[in-house]
């Protein structure tokens, strides 16, 4: 018959004890080094420093370096803040995404489809309110899209009036004359709509109508939606999309 002397079950539980404290170490460990310190940019510009703790009840949860915390929405936070929560949280959700930062005046010398394009002001076309005559300013943009803008195309549905005439624009699309390369379509929805983007501009892949377009983030609210359609034989934009929200919307 074997003998333990007991000795040896003290050692044995004294190995047991330190390994499984050592695990817990481990354990810790890894959920402290997955909840880093990182800045955090509210949709206004204002930062703070903190570590993300949980996503409850509608509330974002950060801690502090001081160990306070604070709670705020995702309707405060900036896209990029809620891209980096989702992969987090749902990595196997998360869409592609790309971010550009401004380009240089030297850069944009360097595209040719960038350069063939007029600016415009695309926050002016928004605020358009009767568009139903051939002699308002979007007939005009139409008539006008390749001689002096530079477009291929450009198309417009509105929102009816309660006289069933075209009132505000619900939504436009410009075709560039050849599809243009990604980074470059970001930076042309930025300076030739004349629309105020985040630096960087972080762009999201996303699948509509069997169609692949990449989603702009961080568009102003007078804008709904800015998507660039992939032309899928180059993988370059062959469409500039804007939606735009219903009348009484700001």
């Amino acid at each position: 018959m074997l003998t333990v002397r007991p000795d040896a079950i003290r050692l044995y539980v004294c190995v047991l004890a330190v390994g499984l404290c050592a695990t817990v170490s481990v354990v810790f460990a890894q959920q402290n080094a997955s909840m880093p310190t990182r800045t955090w940019t509210s949709v206004n510009g204002n930062t703070v420093e903190g570590a993300f703790e949980k996503e409850e009840a509608g509330k974002i949860y950060l801690k502090r370096p001081d160990g306070s915390m604070i709670a705020t929405t995702r309707a405060k936070l900036s896209p990029n803040d809620l891209l980096w929560i989702d992969a987090r949280l749902n990595p196997e959700k998360v869409a592609k995404t790309e971010t550009f930062g401004k380009a240089t005046q030297l850069e944009t010398t360097k595209m040719e489809g960038y350069k063939k394009i007029r600016r415009l002001i695309l926050h002016t076309y928004a605020k358009l309110t009767n568009n139903d005559r051939d002699d308002k300013m979007l007939a005009f943009l139409q008539r006008d899209v390749l001689s002096m803008y530079g477009w291929q195309f450009v198309g417009a549905d509105c929102y009816l009036t309660k006289s069933g005439k075209k009132g505000m624009i619900k939504e436009m699309q410009f075709l560039p004359q050849e599809p243009i390369p990604l980074r470059e379509a970001v930076q042309m929805t930025r300076d030739k709509f004349t629309l105020p983007l985040p630096d960087p501009v972080i762009v999201k892949e996303i699948t509509q109508d069997g169609e692949t377009f990449w989603e702009v983030q961080g568009v102003p609210p007078y804008v709904s939606r800015a998507l660039l359609l992939v032309d899928p034989e180059t993988q370059n934009i062959k469409r500039f999309d804007f939606t735009f929200p219903p009348p009484g919307k700001p």
